[in-house]
C-alpha cells in the first residue's frame, strides 16, 4: 500500500485542529474515567464508567459542572463517600448496570406498595440504569428479604452471622450483587417503621452508604425519623451521583 504525502496529511492534521478548536461545534468529547467502587464489607472492587463531558465554548473546552449547592456538595461527600462503619472512599459508588430486585419474606401488601412507589420515585431521578422488581430469583441481582434476623440469615449465609435481631434493617453490597434486609418482626406493628426502613436501605445500596445526624428530615438521618419519602436534598444527591 502505498503512504500517504506529506502534504495531505498536513491537511488533515490542520482539519482536525479545526474542528476540535472551533467556537461553534455542537460536538461533546466524552471522556472516561474509571470509578473503583468500594465493597463495604472486604475491600473488593467493582468497576464503573463516569462519563464527563466536555464542552466546546467561545473560551476554549470545559468541564461541564452541575449548578448544585454548596450545601448539596457537602451532604454529598458526607453520604457517599464514607460509610457508617466508619470507613472512607476515594471514589464514589454506584451500579452500572440495571438494578434488578427480588423480594421475599412476609410481603405484605403496604410492604409491596412501598417498594413499587419507592423503585417509581427511583427511577425518576436516576436516567443511566433502571431499577425493577422481578418475580424470579435467578434474574435478580438485588435480594430483599422481609422478616426474622434468623430468616435473613438463613436465606443469605454470606452476611457472616452478624446480630441483626436488634436492627430495624440492613444492607450488604457483595461484588455484583447487594443483600437488603427489614426487621419485619422487631418493627412489629409499626408499619410507619418498616416502611421508612425499606426505603432507607434499597436507597442506600444504591452507593449512598452513609447515615448523618444532619438534617432530621433526611432518609439518611442517623438518630431515625421514620420518614417515608426523600426531601429535596436526598433527591440531589442522588442525581449527584447517578446523572
Amino acid at each position: 500500500m502505498s503512504k500517504p504525502s506529506s502534504g495531505f496529511l498536513s491537511i488533515v492534521i490542520i482539519l482536525i485542529i479545526c474542528f476540535v478548536m472551533s467556537p461553534t461545534s455542537t460536538k461533546h468529547r466524552v471522556l472516561k474515567s474509571v470509578e473503583t467502587l468500594f465493597n463495604l464489607e472486604d475491600g473488593s472492587l467493582i468497576n464503573a464508567y463516569q462519563t464527563i463531558k466536555v464542552n466546546p465554548s467561545n473560551t476554549g473546552s470545559s468541564v461541564e459542572v452541575s449548578n448544585h449547592s454548596q450545601e448539596a456538595k457537602d451532604y454529598f461527600k458526607e453520604i457517599c463517600l464514607n460509610s457508617e462503619n466508619g470507613e472512607s472512599f476515594k471514589n464514589a459508588s454506584k451500579w452500572d448496570k440495571d438494578v434488578k430486585i427480588y423480594v421475599h419474606g412476609y410481603c405484605p401488601d403496604y410492604m409491596i406498595t412501598e417498594l413499587d412507589d419507592i423503585v417509581g420515585e427511583l427511577n425518576d431521578l436516576i436516567d443511566p440504569i433502571n431499577i425493577e422488581v422481578v418475580s424470579n430469583k435467578s434474574e435478580a441481582n438485588t435480594f430483599l428479604f422481609l422478616g426474622s434476623d434468623g430468616g435473613f440469615q438463613q436465606e443469605y449465609p454470606i452476611v457472616g452471622g452478624r446480630d441483626l435481631s436488634r436492627t430495624g434493617g440492613y444492607f450488604l453490597v457483595k461484588s455484583n450483587k447487594a443483600y437488603l434486609y427489614v426487621n419485619m418482626v422487631r418493627t412489629g406493628n409499626d408499619t410507619q417503621a418498616q416502611r421508612s426502613i425499606l426505603r432507607e436501605e434499597l436507597t442506600q445500596s444504591l452507593g449512598l452508604y452513609n447515615d448523618s445526624w444532619k438534617y432530621p428530615n433526611s432518609i439518611f438521618y442517623q438518630g431515625g425519623n421514620d420518614v417515608t419519602e426523600y426531601s429535596d436534598l436526598d433527591k440531589e444527591i442522588i442525581q449527584m451521583l447517578y446523572n
